[in-house]
């Protein structure tokens, strides 16, 4: 891992100026760099898909570990670097210059359940939280570092003030799990606020049965979408199901929901109840 002076060496040597805006801050902390690598629980079974490589600072620890790693990096200019620095020593690393939201996952990782690793960009971490899931079959785990902000969000519990469409997707699919905080002076550029570290384990079922999940996920959209409001104004616009009020009121009470409580309180068995109520 280079250290904040390398880095600097580094950035002057290849004229490369890291984007804010792309969220280019590189890790500088090795007590953090090792705790993420522990975390990971990587042995020379593994395949690894990591997001966001940068300039090795997990990757090589990844690629001596003997596993298979696949390292996505979208910035052409830290591709041609980091592809430098690694100078081929390691036959079993594999770094691709493409976006994560573009990769085929399926076609260039199928010989086993991959563990994702990465430090996502803050501009795009839910895009690509939502394609990891939407790959979830190929995936064992996910350990990620993002915007404390996000972290808490993901795992936000119905009646706090994070809790909403997020939180309910990756826990229908995943268990979460906050690790720690990371300071953002573990990193340079300082990235401007802290990073939590989570994993999010795929689970091989949800933990709640659902008869239509394309309409569940209608349904908890809806509802969030003007979540100050009762369920009931939440759910009754015709772009969510199409009812009138006094529909949505009666289905809402034969499932033991009050019409008059507030989307974030809502579990995702209650989002299940209403759900497949009107799944027949």
């Amino acid at each position: 891992m280079l250290t904040k002076t390398q880095l600097k060496d580094l950035f002057s040597r290849y004229d490369f100026r890291p984007l804010k805006r792309l969220g280019e801050n590189y890790l500088i902390d090795g007590n953090i760099k090792d705790k993420i690598i522990s975390q990971a629980r990587i042995s020379s079974e593994d395949v690894i898909l990591e997001i966001g490589p940068g300039f090795g600072a997990l990757t090589i620890d990844l690629a001596k570990s003997g596993a298979q790693v696949f390292a996505i990096e979208k910035d052409s200019k830290t591709f041609r670097i980091l592809k430098e620095i690694v100078n081929g020593d390691f036959p079993s690393l594999k770094i691709f210059n493409e976006d994560i939201l573009k990769f085929d996952i399926k076609k260039n990782l199928i010989s086993k359940k991959i563990k994702v690793i990465g430090n996502l960009p803050f501009y795009i971490t839910t895009p690509i939280i939502e394609r990891l899931i939407e790959n979830r079959t190929l995936i064992e785990s996910i350990l990620i570092t993002l915007q404390k902000e996000v972290a808490n969000r993901l795992l936000a519990s119905p009646a706090s003030k994070d809790y909403g469409p997020i939180s309910c997707y990756v826990q229908y699919y995943t268990k979460p799990t906050y690790i720690y905080t990371i300071k953002r002076t573990s990193f340079y550029p300082s990235s401007g606020v802290d990073s939590g570290l989570i994993r999010l384990d795929v689970l091989s079922k949800p933990p709640v049965n659902v008869k239509d999940e394309e309409l569940f996920f209608r349904i908890i959209r809806g509802a969030f979408n003007q979540r100050r409001k009762s369920l009931i104004n939440s759910l009754s616009r015709q772009t969510v199901l199409g009812l009138h009020k006094d529909e949505v009121s009666k289905i809402l009470n034969s499932v033991g929901i009050s019409p008059a409580i507030r989307p974030e309180r809502l579990s995702l068995s209650d989002f299940a109840k209403i759900t497949n109520h009107l799944v027949y």
